[in-house]
């Protein structure tokens, strides 16, 4: 559990669930003021704003221009990987750290005790992170990054028209972004083969991932995004529509450059087989170091062999749940094998046609769980709540089936956005989207989930402290302290048991029992997770 930023979530929950106005803490960082912030108040701001400039994209996907004005120029820049400008990260964390425990904590409010243990346990990841080289291995960062910064510029953009989205100097920012991509990705590249050389190399399987999925992100930028960028800058600003095509195409030449570099690197001169050296399951990260991570990113005061014995407890349960439920679904379809493999072969035999299909499937059912939280009071979306269900972008398809991705909270443009992604029509591929299999990750991505979460809390995001909002790392990949923040994803999990508890006209919840058992089944994954 995450514990500090889940207290949080509970001081919110009771507001979530009837609409109520949450508890406010302090906001941190301030446009400017006569009167300057002094002792921990002025350090969680000096934290904030350093934070934000050595993760420019976190900065952008939390839209931190919302806070501070002059914090909108890091849209145009991207995360400084030499190894000069690490050094001098490490000295201002270790800076930070010492700062810190020269605050007397008893004398602060509860509020900002809970931020500074946020603050501690942030600044403890970021030299954990360095120490163990993560710059040198985190493959799916460097992937990412460049494209996911400008995605979210692209999905925090000021509406222009009815067809146009994004200011000239929002475009201009992009573009910046998008031509410091190549510099980013020849130090990204030294910084891997300095990796591969000692001691911090990729999992095989990371390697073969990150090569497979090099090519639909040079696809992106060489012709996606060219064309959006068409579409959506107003007409007659034609030198910053030439700017991001001429930027976005020097950006998929170097791409193909980073993709042939680790080809060279990981693999034989057949270009497909890995190197004896690097054909190697590195994911564990052995009892010592798991131990570390679950105390300071998640205050887990549990040891890993307690999480493991604990998990297969829980396992047991879910799966005596499951059977129970299966039996009676077979019993009520007239199933002639009542066992949970032939139950679940049975209901998966009802899946879309399309990926069109598929999409409607999703959007539908997000719109009955709206409805669904309407007519039970147990929450309250204004009149114009609005989701937005589409189809994933094609760099992040080989990384997420389904999806949530938050419009800046601290902005006031830009959209929230679930995806969705298509399989091309493929029907073995879209049997993995059973009818029964789509309530629950409606309930989870949408509502009354992450877009309702998310946007709640977008609505408050001044009364809640930024050092709770910040992503130590990266957001949602290898190299992160945590997913999400704000405990997003405990949330969500919640939300997938909550709509299916008994309510007044409800016996069953918003599910059907069909749909319950594939919930069952999410919650054993989730289970054995804890095992593994």
């Amino acid at each position: 559990m995450r514990t500090l930023p889940l207290a949080l979530v509970l001081l919110l929950a009771p507001s979530l669930l009837n609409g109520a106005e949450p508890a406010t803490s302090k906001a941190p960082v301030k446009k400017s003021s006569p009167r300057a912030a002094t002792g921990f108040p002025a350090l969680r701001d000096r934290y904030v704003r350093t934070f934000f400039v050595r993760f420019p994209v976190v900065a952008t996907y939390l839209g931190a221009e919302g806070l501070d004005a002059t914090l909108g120029s890091l849209n145009g820049k991207l995360r400084d990987l030499s190894p000069a400008a690490l050094r001098i990260e490490r000295q201002e964390w270790t800076d930070f750290q010492a700062s810190l425990t020269r605050i007397d904590r008893s004398r602060l409010s509860p509020s900002d005790r809970i931020d500074a243990e946020v603050m501690q346990a942030q600044l403890a990841f970021l030299l954990h992170n360095l120490d163990r080289s993560v710059h040198e291995r985190a493959l799916d960062v460097v992937l990412e990054e460049p494209f996911r910064g400008v995605e979210w510029l692209l999905q925090g953009m000021t509406s222009t028209g009815a067809a146009t989205t994004g200011t000239r100097a929002e475009w201009e920012q992009a573009a910046d972004r998008i031509a410091a991509t190549p510099a980013y990705l020849k130090v990204a590249l030294a910084n891997i083969r300095r990796g591969a050389a000692a001691a911090a190399i990729p999992d095989r399987r990371m390697i073969r991932v990150v090569i497979d999925a090099t090519s639909p992100t040079i696809e992106s930028f060489d012709k996606s995004l060219p064309q959006r960028a068409a579409a959506w800058i107003l007409p007659g600003d034609g030198a910053t529509r030439a700017r991001v095509e001429a930027a976005s195409h020097a950006a998929a030449k170097a791409y193909t450059d980073f993709r042939q570099g680790l080809v060279e690197l990981f693999l034989d001169k057949d270009g497909k087989t890995l190197k004896p050296g690097f054909d190697r399951d590195r994911f564990a990260l052995g009892e010592v170091e798991y131990a570390w991570a679950l105390k300071n990113n998640l205050r887990e005061s549990r040891s890993p062999r307690e999480l493991h014995s604990y998990g297969k407890t829980k396992v047991s349960e879910t799966l005596s749940a499951l059977t129970v439920l299966a039996r009676a679904i077979a019993a009520a379809h007239e199933f002639p094998d009542a066992s949970l493999p032939a139950v679940f072969a049975k209901l998966s035999e009802d899946v879309p046609k399309s990926d069109d299909e598929m999409l409607s499937w999703y959007k539908d059912a997000c719109q009955q769980l709206v409805e669904y939280g309407r007519k039970t009071g147990m929450f309250e979306p204004p009149a114009d709540y609005k989701l937005d269900v589409i189809f994933t972008p094609p760099p992040l398809r080989d990384t997420i089936s389904a999806a949530y991705y938050p419009a800046p909270p601290f902005k006031k443009t830009g959209v929230g956005q679930f995806y969705v992604t298509p399989t091309g029509n493929d029907p073995i591929a879209l049997r993995e989207s059973a009818r029964a299999t789509i309530a629950n990750l409606a309930a989870h991505e949408g509502f009354p989930g992450h877009d309702w979460y998310y946007q709640f809390m977008r609505g408050r995001a001044r009364s809640i402290s930024a050092v709770r909002w910040l992503l130590p790392g990266a957001v949602e990949d290898s190299a992160s302290m945590w997913e999400d923040s704000m405990s997003s994803e405990g949330w969500a999990l919640y939300c997938e048991q909550l709509v299916g508890e008994p309510r007044p006209g409800f016996p069953e919840g918003a599910y059907t029992p069909e749909e319950r058992l594939f919930m069952l089944q999410n919650q054993l994954y989730r289970d054995a997770r804890v095992v593994v």
